[in-house]
């Protein structure tokens, strides 16, 4: 199959309507579907909608409950703590979003913790949805292990994802939204499928030694973080943050979103939102932003680079040509879509190169 583009809200309601099918009432589906084209619109499109059936066959497996009804169980002026009930993460995650800025509009800063969760997609998403609130966000997330701690061998450790994002008075936010190993495992099972070799830096064997061989992943071997121990540190305080404080399961007890159908995820996530206007004068984050971004994009460039980018930066060139002329997706998300139409029985309107 070709690359094929679609408008957002034509993708955003098909998601939408393939949830309720399964059980999600609409608002909830309505929330997932956004953020799951947002995420195809910016990009991003290992975490957007090339999931989506795989979530509904999880939804089918009983790992996951479309109708879980999340519940906050404890709370204070800038805090709060969240039992998802094994929903879906996006849900939960725009729950929580939603909550740190709503105490952050009081306090100054707000911190929500969630428990019990299911992957919750990009966290680009969260943190962009608190900087369009003139906020500065921040979302994280453990994982099932699939990364090996410096020094040992092993899947041990999540390559937790964290996400932060802020305004600025002259662009689109700035986001950045990584995990926490050398590279994506995608790549990996790429490289596997194609029988190519890798980086050395990406993964180690069964022994714990750096490998290019990537057949060793989902096979005695695991994940390198990216820069030795400063992702391994980071991957620990991610794991503070979202499972250790919310009283949820550590990665040792987080079982695979999508190789584990039938299991419960488990998942934490946290989300801080900072009220930037509360702790600056009104207008003086986004002059001192600006400042800040333009000293960076103005520095000396190497030979045969045109320009410098801030993060987040590519995310929204792409948002803004799929705005225009649709979000264009790879095959691999187009062809999951389609084998989804076939499931569901439902339509979803491809564009067409000359609209």
């Amino acid at each position: 199959m070709n690359n094929k583009r679609v408008c957002q809200k034509d993708l955003e309601k098909f998601c939408s309507d393939a949830l309720q099918k399964y059980g999600m009432n609409e608002e909830d589906a309505a929330v997932t579907g956004e953020v799951l084209s947002v995420t195809d619109a910016f990009g991003i499109h290992s975490h957007g909608t090339k999931n989506l059936r795989m979530y509904i066959e999880k939804i089918k497996a009983g790992g996951l409950d479309p109708k879980a009804k999340s519940k906050f169980i404890r709370e204070g002026g800038a805090f709060a703590v969240m039992d998802a009930k094994n929903g879906m993460g996006m849900v939960a995650g725009r729950k929580a979003m939603g909550k740190a800025i709503e105490l952050a509009e009081k306090s100054g800063i707000g911190y929500v913790t969630v428990k019990n969760s299911c992957h919750f997609g990009a966290g680009a998403y969260y943190v962009n949805y608190a900087a369009q609130k003139g906020m500065l966000g921040i979302a994280m997330s453990n994982t099932d292990p699939n990364m090996a701690v410096p020094g040992g061998k092993g899947m041990t450790l999540g390559n937790n994802p964290i996400a932060y994002s802020f305004p600025r008075k002259n662009g689109q936010p700035v986001i950045l939204d990584i995990a926490l190993s050398t590279t994506a495992a995608l790549k990996i099972n790429k490289a596997k499928m194609s029988h190519q070799s890798i980086p050395d830096t990406w993964m180690v064997d069964p022994d714990g030694k750096p490998t290019t061989d990537p057949q060793y992943y989902q096979n005695g071997g695991a994940l390198q973080p990216v820069g030795a121990h400063k992702g391994y540190g980071l991957s620990m305080l991610v794991e503070t943050l979202s499972a250790l404080v919310s009283g949820g399961s550590i990665c040792r007890d987080v079982k695979s979103w999508c190789f584990d159908l039938s299991s419960l995820n488990n998942a934490c996530h946290s989300f801080i939102a900072i009220n930037l206007n509360m702790l600056c004068p009104e207008g003086d984050f986004t002059e001192r932003a600006e400042e800040y971004i333009d000293y960076i994009k103005n520095s000396p460039k190497t030979d045969g680079t045109s320009r410098l980018l801030v993060p987040g930066e590519m995310e929204w060139e792409n948002y803004a040509d799929g705005s225009k002329n649709g979000i264009l997706l790879p095959p691999d998300v187009a062809d999951t879509l389609e084998q989804l139409i076939k499931d569901t029985g439902l339509e979803l309107k491809w564009r067409d190169d000359n609209e």
